[in-house]
């Protein structure tokens, strides 16, 4: 797609109202939590380049937290709503990409489920077949 960058200031400052917090946490154990703007140019990492989550540069916080607030987000509009505020049409071409690779995804996976589910039916067929001598 194109080269990325993180985010200018101009550019987090113009986006960072859509971006709720997430809430604070009543128990204090544990790691901090990421801040937006780090996970968000994770994100965009991750859209400009087209790799997977797991290949995202130590740079950035772990994949598992940028996946996990990229999919509240991408369900949210707020993404959507981000990328259309920081590159307009780009940002929107971005989006319907980026859809169609989640779907494209999901409709592999049941393709798989459904290969390998009518494997199961055959090989309990011929195994039943086999007992009976049918």
């Amino acid at each position: 797609m194109w080269p990325h960058r993180d985010l200018t200031d101009a550019q987090w400052n113009s986006v960072e109202a859509l971006f709720v917090e997430l809430r604070a946490r009543k128990d204090p154990r544990g790691r901090p939590a990421h801040s937006t703007r780090s996970v968000l140019n994770a994100v965009l990492w991750i859209l400009s380049t087209g790799s997977a989550w797991a290949a995202l540069p130590d740079r950035y916080p772990d994949y598992r937290t940028c996946h996990r607030r990229f999919k509240a987000w991408f369900e949210s509009g707020v993404l959507q709503r981000a990328l259309h505020q920081l590159y307009g049409r780009t940002g929107d071409a971005m989006c319907e990409a980026m859809t169609a690779r989640m779907h494209g995804g999901r409709a592999a996976k049941l393709n798989r489920r459904s290969a390998s589910a009518a494997a199961a039916l055959r090989w309990r067929r011929d195994r039943h077949h086999t007992r009976t001598g049918e």
